[in-house]
């Protein structure tokens, strides 16, 4: 019988499994953040955790947002707001890009622009890999109010 190598047995314990989030938020929620109270909104990073795209508005061209290099002014700052509504750092250097993109949930109304770069989005992920391209959303949802008696 055949063992593993120790190291290769361990590994399998450690190995990151690196998958896209759903993130939601009521209005209120993202009014108090420091995002901007729009959607929908991309944020692109590259592998090292740079902002090299940003956008609150309808892209109808995403591809186009894959050829940028350059690094954002402003992006650390644009950055850490978005960090801070999400509670939480990300690792980038699994894929070699990641993107945030912001919408609206159609029980808080019809966004029109929202469903459009939804569909720019299904389409870019038939485009690129699984292992070149991360995708977490985050959406703003109907606040649920309680009646108090």
């Amino acid at each position: 019988m055949k063992y593993l190598h120790p190291l290769i047995f361990l590994s399998l314990f450690f190995v990151a499994d690196v998958v896209a989030k759903n993130y939601e938020f009521t209005h209120r929620q993202i009014v108090a953040s420091s995002i901007d109270n729009s959607a929908p909104q991309l944020f692109l990073f590259n592998n090292q955790g740079e902002l090299i795209h940003y956008s609150n508005s309808y892209l109808p061209n995403i591809l186009s947002i894959f050829r940028k290099k350059v690094v954002l002014t402003d992006s650390e700052q644009i950055k850490q707001d978005l960090f801070d509504l999400l509670s939480e750092q990300v690792d980038f250097t699994e894929h070699q890009y990641t993107l945030f993109y912001t919408s609206i949930e159609e029980a808080v109304g019809p966004c029109k622009p929202c469903r459009q770069q939804e569909e720019k989005i299904a389409l870019l992920e038939t485009k690129l890999s699984k292992e070149k391209l991360l995708i977490h959303s985050i959406t703003i949802i109907n606040e649920v109010y309680e009646v108090q008696d």
